[in-house]
């Protein structure tokens, strides 16, 4: 690859880098607090189609048929079943997403961390490469069949850090100089805590929103 398509690419990839990646879970085991409202076939405004379902539901389909789970496969289900399975389809590319879902006093939050995506294009090489990281977003249910969702901007993280205006552990990593929160999930739970009780303004500005609409509603 020539050195001035290479900096196309890294550039094309660094803006597109604009929701806020966390090494942890940004939820703790209390705070866990699932919502049925979610479940189901959802359009956005951007023309993609979310397909949610819960990990139970999920878990009960592969094992409807006489098969007995595992020991193993119980301990999974025991650790996600308040877990949200997502197909997310766009532009014909699919994606799999785990979402769990959490709440801060009345407001509901989700933890996103992808789960399989369709890797035509992506090398078993590259692929190795890649870690799956996690991501918080503002869930809020406008009526029976309307959602908006909201994640953490990385560029407002940013600004507010640099201005000192926020704490939160991180690091700069990598060649695309990737933005990545360190802190562990205790400290990420506080760290939204005091953030939602803030006074700061947009702090949930942010260019990655969608409006989702049931389907056939």
């Amino acid at each position: 690859m020539k050195f001035k398509s290479f900096f196309i690419v890294f550039a094309v990839i660094t803006l597109n880098s604009c929701i806020v990646k966390s090494l942890h879970p940004f939820y703790t085991k209390e705070s866990i607090a699932f919502e049925k409202a979610f479940i189901g076939e959802w359009m956005d405004d951007k023309g993609g189609v979310w397909n949610v379902k819960s990990f139970q539901e999920v878990f009960n389909e592969d094992f409807g048929y006489g098969e007995k789970p595992s020991e193993e496969d119980l301990k999974i289900l025991e650790k996600l079943k308040h877990n949200y399975l997502i197909e997310y389809v766009s532009k014909d590319r699919k994606a799999f997403f785990m979402a769990t879902p959490f709440k801060i006093k009345e407001q509901l939050l989700l933890d996103f961390t992808p789960y399989s995506h369709d890797d035509a294009g992506i090398n078993s090489l590259l692929s190795s490469h890649l870690l799956g990281t996690h991501s918080v977003v503002k869930f809020d249910i406008a009526n029976n069949s309307e959602i908006n969702i909201k994640w953490l901007d990385e560029e407002r993280i940013e600004d507010l850090l640099k201005n000192s205006k926020i704490r939160i552990k991180h690091e700069i990593i990598g060649i695309q100089e990737d933005f990545l929160l360190t802190a562990n999930s205790t400290e990420l739970y506080q760290f939204l805590e005091k953030y939602l009780a803030s006074n700061l303004e947009d702090k949930w500005k942010s260019s990655s929103k969608f409006k989702l609409k049931k389907k056939n509603a």
